[in-house]
């Protein structure tokens, strides 16, 4: 055996995995490059791996639950890093599971990169994983929401620099197209703490030559009206998927103000009359939180109303979790349990309903599509340049684009067929 196959059978082994928002996942992809180039094996299995890195989430009661387990089965680790928001809202839950484990907070890569020895040459770590990318454009946020756990745990708003992301964006791009998308907790803040703007940012990347299409993360009413021109602007880009996540939360204005959001229904409202006037076709997805503290039935019925009258594609249902140290958790345990799950029942009633009636529009459409990952079966995963789901049953090479034709409907998908030139 020569130095270097000895050297390859020596090298450490390490584990990452993560839970929650695409924020925590595309920050559990660098972790993973950061250990790869600092002569990391990364393995698919935490057995027998020497350090596991676990990404967590607490964004709500249920999940914090399942995290506290999963910290109890890989307590046996040779080495545990906690990261991820538990690290910074919850840390002291976490240490009575494994009080041998390190704790980085999230969004603090040079913390990590601190913990993380040098153990050989540099490698570069080439993964397969579909034809997607995460980029994290900011840690943080600039809002104040009475009850999100998150803010706690990530603090203020910290924008990366737009050579950072560029460069991030340029290293994973390969030879075929493939989806980038970018993230934070709120993108439509970006920069306003390094002096530069959301839009500004991603017309830079869509100067970047390669062939891909980029989908933009989350962002929050308030700080969209900000910008609301240039974000208009911004959805034209060829290379931007027509996608807007707008988390409404609420149709009420009282639990808006409750809920401290810094924006009211009639604002959402004009958001996305202003981006379908100028972008048509755009898929709009919402959040709504159901059984917020002082929640009537006359919200929830605004809420039903809402949805009905702004048509969303997506509407993301979360029952109310009262959170250890937001505002929120002194203010009331929220709307008794069995009304919350009607509600939630009856708001994705009429949401699918909704959603089936868009999707239905689209039958017999042909459509240019791109593959970005293997399905169920020997099907694929194709996105339109609206960012519709086309599900099409065969095996398809990812990173490529296809000519297809919509033929069946869903609440949640649409199925295609390829369409092969004469």
């Amino acid at each position: 055996m020569n130095i270097v196959d000895d050297y390859a059978e020596l090298r450490m082994k390490a584990y990452v995995e993560a839970y929650g928002c695409t924020l925590n996942v595309g920050e559990s992809k660098e972790t993973e490059e950061l250990l790869a180039g600092k002569g990391w094996e990364i393995v698919d299995d935490p057995s027998g791996s020497d350090l596991v890195v676990l990404v967590t989430c607490v964004v709500i009661e249920t999940t914090e639950r399942a995290m506290l387990k999963r910290l109890k089965e890989l307590s046996s680790a040779p080495r545990l890093i906690v990261t991820g928001c538990m690290a910074s809202a919850c840390r002291e839950r976490a240490e009575k599971i494994v009080p041998s484990a390190e704790f980085v907070p999230p969004g603090s890569p040079a913390s990590l990169a601190a913990l993380i020895g040098e153990l050989g040459p540099a490698r570069r770590l080439v993964r397969e994983e579909g034809s997607c990318s995460i980029v994290p454009i900011a840690t943080g946020c600039k809002g104040r929401c009475a009850y999100c756990i998150t803010r706690l745990a990530r603090g203020d708003l910290k924008s990366r620099s737009v050579e950072t992301i560029v460069e991030s964006v340029e290293r994973l791009l390969a030879s075929r197209p493939r989806e980038v998308q970018i993230t934070a907790q709120d993108t439509a803040a970006y920069g306003t703490d390094l002096g530069t703007d959301l839009p500004m940012l991603v017309h830079r990347i869509c100067e970047i030559p390669n062939d891909f299409r980029l989908r933009i993360g989350m962002m929050n009413p308030s700080s969209a009206l900000a910008i609301l021109d240039p974000l208009c602007g911004m959805f034209k880009e060829p290379k931007v998927f027509k996608f807007l996540h707008l988390p409404v939360q609420s149709a009420s204005d009282r639990l808006l103000r409750d809920m401290e959001r810094g924006y009211t229904a009639s604002d959402f409202m004009r958001i996305v009359s202003d981006v379908r006037s100028k972008v048509p076709g755009i898929t709009l997805s919402t959040d709504l939180i159901v059984g917020y503290p002082g929640e009537t039935e006359e919200d929830h019925r605004a809420n039903l109303s809402l949805i009905e009258e702004e048509l969303p594609d997506i509407v993301n249902v979360t029952r109310y979790s009262s959170r250890p140290g937001t505002k929120a958790a002194a203010s009331g345990t929220g709307v008794v349990g069995w009304k919350t799950k009607d509600r939630s029942r009856e708001i994705t009633e009429t949401r699918f309903r909704v959603s089936l009636g868009k999707n239905k529009e689209l039958l017999g459409k042909r459509v240019k599509a791109l593959a970005t990952e293997h399905g169920k079966g020997s099907s694929t995963i194709l996105r339109t340049d609206e960012y519709k789901q086309l599900v099409v049953r065969e095996q398809l090479e990812l990173g490529r684009y296809y000519d297809v034709e919509i033929s069946e409907a869903t609440p949640t998908y649409l199925m295609a067929s390829r369409r092969i030139p004469a």
